[in-house]
């Protein structure tokens, strides 16, 4: 790129097509080198192997410009703690080096455990933007020993705060962070890793703001703002026909169900999704913050509608959201909200349900989703150990492929490996196999779940939370499929039930039977030869090919 092309677009809102593709690419690629920072200094696996964190980089509006590839639910929406945060620290009273730092679930993510700092960036002495980087933490504090009532039973909360100011940090915040968490060396560390994320991000900003030769981002963010509106509502309207549709779905209570109403409105490339009718908010903590909700219903209709449009606030800013306040998807404070995955994750089954008669092949079946299962304890020397891990359900069928196995949606975190996990924690891992025939049936099978089983092996008790939203009921199929395999949860080969904390003693075994997903299309269309790999590759029994596929017992039994 010349430097006449380069002079040329200071101060500019409009850039040629090349200059800007260049251009935004850059700046998602020095988001992403703050989010690789995050990683190669994070001290807990739930963000080194789970990549449970994201990276965020903002305009001094306080507008998402680009956004890391991590995690969906981290990237996949407009955070407004930058917003809020500016209401107690105004822009102009920030300087270099400050570090804002607050976990707030009605403005992060859902619950106390994601935690976010975020950072003014400067350059030449000038306000050019904002970083936010957000993870979560191993622990939080709170309490273990049975379902809180309240978010302040659920964890420390942390109020609007400077982390660091002027370079320093603030040693009345870290005393106050570490004195509230079990393992305050992995919860300091890992707060440490989201500033060198900021800091990251803050020089890497600054190098490409000098090489351009532009004094801010504001030029090129209305640009990409501005392309990126455009091409969703482009998306929109090319994939979805203006109406009102309704959708619903449930996820398993305690006392009873909870119920996901979803209402769609499609106008001229613009979505209204309004969850009104859903569920009132529960009084224990599985309830989902209004930012929470919107973070997974901007994320399906980007899925449906743009999925290769990248992620910022022109992208989302065509979706509306709303639920009643009062709801389980957009409770009041003080509501408990620790467990928001098992409410959350189902949303985008609610809207795809609206949607399934009007979206041909972009449509997904209903996915198994995921435990997340958290340990807790003390070891023998009694030094304390905390983290989470993720078990994966099955993907649903899609509209012209089979769904993918241990690889749930709408949550794209990552299975821990079993060596980082029995090094981290006293346990032993007896099996991790995937759990034939339970993927839905098919013209396109659903993914197939899996079953984890491990072992205490410590000598002191180990408390654990296996977390999932659905066990009870299948995942469904769509048009004509048959659905996937429901779930379930044991103890000593004895059923028990989810989100419950349970002490384990040395040689108990935990059992995790994680759903399948459904699948897509009638089974009878599913062609002999993909039945036949399955049959060879142990994914369908030759009792569910003939039973469910109608496939012939003769050709069945053939190897």
């Amino acid at each position: 790129m010349t430097l006449k092309r380069s002079t040329a677009r200071r101060g500019k809102t409009h850039f040629d097509p090349i200059d800007l593709e260049v251009l935004w690419n850059r700046l998602i690629t020095v988001v992403d080198e703050a989010a690789y920072a995050v990683i190669r200094t994070s001290m807990s696996k739930v963000v080194v192997e789970g990549r449970d964190f994201g990276a965020l980089l903002l305009d001094p509006k306080g507008r998402l410009v680009a956004a890391d590839v991590s995690i969906a639910s981290k990237t996949g929406t407009i955070s407004i703690a930058v917003k809020e945060l500016l209401k107690y620290f105004p822009a102009n009273s920030l300087k270099p080096g400050d570090v804002l730092a607050t976990n707030n679930p009605w403005w992060v993510m859902g619950h106390l455990n994601d935690v976010a700092v975020v950072a003014p960036l400067f350059h030449k002495g000038r306000l050019v933007g904002f970083a936010e980087c957000m993870a979560h933490m191993a622990d939080i504090g709170g309490c273990l020993s049975g379902p809180p009532r309240e978010v302040y039973e659920e964890g420390l909360i942390i109020p609007p705060v400077k982390a660091m100011e002027g370079g320093r940090e603030n040693p009345v915040f870290f005393a106050m962070l570490g004195a509230n968490v079990r393992v305050p060396h992995q919860v300091l560390g890992d707060v440490r890793a989201l500033v060198v994320g900021c800091r990251v991000m803050e020089a890497k900003l600054s190098e490409f703001l000098a090489e351009q030769r532009m004094s801010d981002l504001s030029g090129l963010a209305d640009a990409i703002l501005r392309k990126s509106r455009h091409a969703m509502r482009q998306g929109i309207r090319e994939t979805i026909p203006d109406g009102i549709y309704q959708g619903s779905t449930s996820v398993d209570g305690f006392a009873q169900p909870l119920h996901i109403h979803a209402r769609v409105e499609v106008r001229d490339g613009n979505v209204k999704v309004d969850f009104a009718g859903s569920s009132p908010q529960s009084d224990q903590g599985i309830n989902c913050t209004l930012v929470y909700t919107a973070v997974w219903s901007t994320y399906t209709i980007k899925c449906l509608a743009g999925p290769h449009v990248p992620n910022n606030e022109g992208t989302f800013s065509p979706i509306q959201v709303t639920a009643p306040p009062g709801s389980f998807l957009n409770p009041r404070f003080p509501a408990p909200v620790r467990m928001k995955p098992s409410s959350g994750h189902y949303i985008p089954d609610a809207i795809i349900d609206a949607l399934k008669d009007v979206i041909k092949d972009q449509i997904l079946a209903e996915s198994g989703n995921k435990f997340l299962v958290d340990f807790a304890g003390r070891d023998e020397a009694d030094r304390p150990y905390s983290d989470v891990m993720f078990i994966m359900g099955g993907m649903g069928a899609r509209g012209s492929k089979d769904g993918l196995h241990c690889m749930s949606f709408p949550a794209n975190s990552s299975n821990l490996p079993v060596e980082i996990l029995e090094a981290t924690i006293p346990v032993r891992v007896l099996y991790k196999r995937i759990r034939p025939d339970s993927g839905g049936a098919g013209r396109y099978r659903g993914g197939c779940g899996q079953e984890f089983a491990f072992e205490s092996v410590s000598a002191t008790p180990l408390t654990v939370r296996a977390v999932h939203g659905k066990l009870s009921t299948p995942p469904g199929g769509l048009r004509g499929a048959l659905p996937g395999a429901a779930g379930a949860l044991l103890m000593n080969d004895k059923p028990i039930p989810d989100k419950t904390p349970r002490v384990m003693h040395r040689g108990d075994v935990m059992r995790l039977i994680v759903p399948g997903s459904g699948g897509m299309y009638p089974a009878r269309e599913r062609e002999t030869a993909a039945l036949m790999r399955d049959i060879e590759n142990g994914i369908v029994t030759i009792e569910s090919a003939v039973r469910d596929y109608a496939l012939p017992r003769a050709a069945a039994s053939v190897k």
